[in-house]
């Protein structure tokens, strides 16, 4: 199991917004597909996924996280 969580979005960032879910719950993704996008004040980030799987979503997009949070996981 691989667990997702918030990537750092900048040395003075602490949280950002989970904007978008691109793959769906239970799909299978590979090393490398976007699986979902966050936002910073900055920027907005797309994030690949760190291993082949099932992915698993364990919270909602629209929310404010902080950085390191859990998100879900690649089993």
């Amino acid at each position: 199991m691989t667990e997702l969580r918030i990537p750092a979005a900048g040395d003075a960032v602490s949280e950002v917004q989970l904007v978008e879910w691109i793959a769906e719950n239970g799909a299978t993704v590979a090393e490398g597909d976007v699986i979902y996008s966050i936002e910073s004040d900055k920027s907005v980030l797309d994030v690949e996924s760190p291993a082949s799987g099932t992915l698993t979503i364990l919270v909602s997009a629209g929310e404010i996280f902080p950085i390191g949070h859990l998100v879900g996981r690649i089993d």
